[in-house]
C-alpha cells in the first residue's frame, strides 16, 4: 500500500523492540481522562471520546501498518503515543501513534477476541484457545510477565475497579481477581453449562451486568459476585451493556435494544428487525447503536422513539464511537465512516482495503482502526 511521506515529532517515550517482548524505557504517563484504556472507553461502554482535538472531516491518511492478522470488534486502546492491538493470530503489538513504527511486539500463540487492558504500567490480555492460560498480566516496564492464568476460553475483555479485575468466559463463568498476583476472589457460574459469555461486563453503581447466550442480562454484586437480578430477552445476548444517565442499554439477537432502569426493569425496548452485537454510544439525549444489517440507528434515550437512521452496504460489528457532534464507524463494505450525530448526514468516508469488523479508538487528534485481512489505519 502507498505510505505517505511526513515529519513526525519523536515523543519521549522509547522502547526496547524485539519480536517477542514490549519493554519501556520509561513509565507510560496515563491519562485517565482522555486516553482509551479499556473495551468501550470506559467501565459503563458509553464509547464517547474525551478527546479534546477539535476533529474537522475531511481526515488524512497518516500511516498503515500490516498487522500480518485480523483484528475483532473490539481491539484496541491507547495511551501517552502508544496504540496496543491484540490480533486474531494471537499477538499484542504497539506501534508508536505519530508515525506508525512497532513498538514491540508479543506472540501469546493463540486467537485474541479482545481489548488489551492499560492500567499504570500494565496490560492485561485474554485469550481463547490456550490450554495453559487464557489471561496474562504483563509489566510494560520490566518487559516480563508478572502473573497468568487458566479459566478457560475467553472472548471478553476484562474490566478493572479498584484493582480488581472482571472477565467473563465462553463457558459461562465470571471472574473476579487481584490485578497484584491474580488471585480469584469470588466466581459465578451459569446455572446451566451449555451457555456462555461472549461479551464484556460493564460496571454500574457496585454492579456488574452483562448477557449471556441463554438470553439473560444478569446483575451481580461487585463485592461478592452474588446475583442480584436478571432481565430475559427472547436469544442470545452479545452486545456489550451500555449505561448512560443511570439507565442500563443493550442489544439482542432477537432484533430489540433494550432500555432498563438501574433494578432490572424494562423502560423500552425498540425493534430494529436486526442482530445488535455491538455496544450504545451517546450524544446529548440519544442513544447510538448500530446493527447487523448494516444500519447506524439514533434513538431517543428516554422514549425508544427513533430520530434518524444511517445505512452502509454490509454488516456491522463495530461499535459506534462519539466524538463532539460526529460519529466513527466501520462496515463490512470496506468503508470507514464519519457521520454527523445531529442528522445521521455522511461527512466523510475512507475505502480501506477490506471489512472493517473493529471499533474505532480516538487519542487525541489520531483516528485508528483496523480492517480484514491485516491492515491498520491512522488518520489525522
Amino acid at each position: 500500500m502507498k505510505k505517505l511521506s511526513y515529519i513526525v515529532f519523536i515523543p519521549l517515550l522509547l522502547s526496547i523492540c524485539s519480536c517477542n517482548v514490549i519493554r519501556f524505557n520509561q513509565a507510560l504517563q496515563v491519562n485517565e481522562n482522555e486516553d482509551w484504556l479499556t473495551s468501550g472507553g470506559n467501565p459503563q461502554k458509553t464509547n464517547i471520546s474525551n478527546s479534546k482535538a477539535l476533529l474537522t472531516p475531511p481526515f488524512v491518511l497518516l500511516w498503515d501498518y500490516n498487522l500480518e492478522a485480523g483484528i475483532s470488534k473490539n481491539s484496541i486502546s491507547a495511551s501517552d503515543g502508544v496504540v496496543f492491538i491484540n490480533s486474531l493470530s494471537g499477538n499484542l503489538q504497539a506501534l508508536n501513534i505519530f508515525n506508525g513504527k512497532s513498538l514491540g511486539k508479543l506472540d501469546l500463540g493463540d486467537a485474541i477476541f479482545s481489548t488489551p487492558l492499560i492500567y499504570k504500567n500494565y496490560v492485561i490480555c485474554t485469550f481463547s484457545g490456550n490450554d495453559n492460560y487464557s489471561i496474562l498480566c504483563y509489566d510494560l516496564r520490566g518487559g516480563a510477565i508478572v502473573w497468568q492464568k487458566n479459566l478457560d476460553n475467553i472472548e471478553s475483555s476484562p474490566i478493572i475497579i479498584d484493582e480488581k479485575i472482571i472477565v467473563s468466559t465462553t463457558e459461562g463463568e465470571i471472574v473476579q481477581l487481584n490485578l497484584k498476583d491474580g488471585k480469584q476472589l469470588w466466581n459465578f457460574r451459569l446455572p446451566d453449562s451449555r451457555f456462555g459469555f461472549y461479551n464484556t461486563p460493564s460496571f454500574y453503581d457496585t454492579k456488574i451486568l452483562t448477557g449471556a447466550s441463554d438470553g439473560y442480562l444478569y446483575s451481580l454484586d461487585f463485592l461478592t459476585g452474588k446475583e442480584l437480578w436478571k432481565f430475559k430477552t427472547n436469544a442470545s445476548i452479545n452486545s456489550d451493556v451500555s449505561i448512560y444517565n443511570n439507565r442500563i442499554f443493550f442489544g439482542s439477537d432477537d432484533g430489540n435494544l433494550y432500555c432498563l432502569d438501574g433494578t432490572g426493569s424494562l423502560l423500552w425496548k425498540k425493534n430494529l428487525s436486526s442482530k445488535v452485537i455491538s455496544s450504545c454510544a451517546f450524544y446529548k439525549e440519544n442513544v447510538i447503536v448500530s446493527a447487523v444489517n448494516g444500519y447506524i440507528y439514533s434513538v431517543n434515550a428516554e422514549t425508544g422513539i427513533e430520530n434518524w437512521s444511517f445505512r452502509t452496504e454490509g454488516t456491522i460489528h463495530a461499535s459506534p464511537l462519539v466524538k463532539d457532534n460526529k460519529i466513527f464507524i466501520g462496515s463490512f463494505d470496506f468503508y470507514f465512516y464519519c457521520i454527523g450525530a445531529e442528522l445521521g448526514d455522511m461527512l466523510w468516508k475512507y475505502k480501506t482495503e477490506g471489512r472493517i469488523r473493529s471499533s474505532a479508538v480516538i487519542w487525541k487528534e489520531y483516528i485508528m482502526i483496523g480492517c480484514d485481512p491485516k491492515y491498520f489505519y491512522c488518520f489525522k
